[in-house]
């Protein structure tokens, strides 16, 4: 094994800055331990007596996960149409096995739409497993080995270099981080040992050759070290090494190494303002929500005397006071305030992505509602869009291991969000532009499948097929 380099661990500056930001994403839009994120009352009081205080304030605080069901809707609405998938029988496997793991390549694809769409970035490795004694071109006609795509999310890129080569600019180097489990002694139990995956590109004789290393966290001499194993050159279906990373990253905005934006990131900060909204509103209502019944004039004379008649407060019942006392009830107002805050921010949710949890406003107008539907898919689209040139990419090379041709290999999302509505005016000068022959048969059929008038699988040649004598349709303006 080679000596230790705890080099391997290093963080890029960008993962650095990124990381916090991609944690609270998560754990809002999880609902996991945000209560963390309450403000912390009278924080420069450090009594047991405020401790105890703060503890009831942020457990009657309620969170509504708002994010997080915007995430998952919007993931459903990439989904709800099935991803068009056309392989080639070899690779076929896909389908329900894509990372040697059992995961689906539509149930993968689902994840990485998530990650993106939340923290704005995912990555996707193909690889090939190593092959020994029998050439991997045998092993792959018996059907043996498999080409895989894994996929990791941006907390364990840890690290990533590009270089140029000629007119280019190529990913040299990435190192991703995961955790391998190992099994307790006694068969049940087992612990985590962290790992290190460095994948780079490296000049070689006469080319640029890719290479895997994996690292382990050794205790050496009582001392822990990254301990590198051995480098393994990854080859295709062929035998020949790889001249690239068959790494892709995957964004908001572009699949480059660029860290792009969070696209969830505001919607879950105004989520944190919203449960700190809720937990004033919550204590406020705890503290002051009963009503308080008070008299005046009151002695210990007249308490024993309601002691001792059973006196109480409630219906059915007269409670005497003093000769010319009052008694009373005190009810707080509403807290309108935080309420407000609260409904605000719920507006302003809608308006960043969370649309599909409350209607839109009925005094709104046709136009502004479908402007705003358009606005938030366009983000959304984008996000699907990059999702699909990555395993573009990454079926190529599959194929590649797997000596199939990529061109035969397909992989689309849906992109189509909106469902349009078209009015009879609207069918009326299409219809009238078809026949003129102004809009092709193609145009025509593709109009009607995307405003649901055409079962949307219908090919032209059926639709063709059924439309038979064009020239007999009745004249539109009579």
């Amino acid at each position: 094994m080679a000596e230790a380099n705890t080099g391997v661990d290093f963080r890029h500056p960008e993962y650095v800055d990124n990381v916090d930001s991609w944690k609270f994403v998560n754990n809002i839009c999880d609902s996991k331990g945000v209560k963390q994120y309450i403000n912390v009352l009278n924080i420069q009081d450090t009594s047991r007596e405020n401790g105890a205080r703060n503890e009831q304030f942020k457990k009657r605080a309620i969170f509504y996960a708002i994010a997080g069901y915007t995430s998952r809707g919007l993931v459903g609405k990439a989904f709800s149409k099935p991803p068009e998938l056309e392989v080639v029988t070899q690779l076929e496997y896909i389908k329900t096995n894509v990372d040697g793991a059992g995961t689906g390549i539509d149930q993968q694809a689902q994840d990485v739409v998530r990650d993106v769409l939340r923290i704005g970035r995912s990555g996707l490795l193909t690889d090939f497993p190593k092959t020994a004694g029998e050439s991997s071109v045998a092993q792959l006609a018996s059907g043996g080995i498999a080409a895989t795509i894994t996929k990791f999310d941006a907390k364990q890129i840890i690290n990533w270099k590009t270089k140029s080569i000629g007119s280019r600019i190529v990913l040299c180097k990435v190192v991703l981080a995961y955790n391998k489990d190992i099994q307790g002694e006694d068969g049940f139990s087992f612990k985590t040992a962290p790992i290190r995956l460095e994948l780079k590109l490296e000049y070689v004789t006469d080319r640029e050759v890719y290479s895997m290393v994996t690292w382990e966290k050794l205790k050496i001499k009582d001392v822990e070290q990254w301990v590198a194993g051995e480098e393994i050159f990854p080859v295709d279906s062929t035998g020949s090494t790889l001249s690239e990373i068959p790494f892709v990253f995957v964004g908001s905005e572009s699949n480059t190494t660029k860290i792009d934006p969070a696209p969830m990131y505001d919607l879950c900060v105004i989520n944190e303002g919203h449960l700190n909204n809720s937990a004033i509103y919550e204590d406020a209502v705890y503290q002051v929500g009963q009503p308080q019944v008070w008299m005046s004039g009151i002695t210990q004379t007249h308490i024993d005397l309601m002691a001792k008649n059973d006196m109480y407060f409630g219906s059915r019942t007269v409670m005497g006071v003093p000769p010319g006392e009052k008694l009373g009830i005190v009810q707080v107002e509403p807290d309108t305030l935080a309420k407000e805050a609260m409904a605000d921010k719920v507006q302003t949710m809608i308006g960043l992505g969370a649309m599909f949890i409350t209607p839109v406003s009925a005094n709104k107008t046709a136009t502004q509602s479908a402007g705003e539907l358009l606005a938030q898919h366009s983000v959304l689209s984008l996000i699907v869009s990059n999702v699909t040139d990555a395993y573009e990419k990454a079926l190529g090379w599959v194929a590649l291991f797997m000596g199939t041709d990529p061109k035969q290999t397909v992989y689309k999302l849906n992109q189509d969000f909106v469902s349009p509505t078209a009015d009879a005016n609207m069918l009326r000068e299409i219809i009238a532009g078809f026949i003129s022959g102004a809009i092709p048969a193609a145009d025509f059929l593709r109009w009607q499948q995307r405003h649901n008038i055409i079962d949307p699988d219908k090919t032209l040649e059926e639709y063709q097929d059924e439309m038979g004598a064009l020239m007999t349709m009745p004249d539109l303006d009579q």
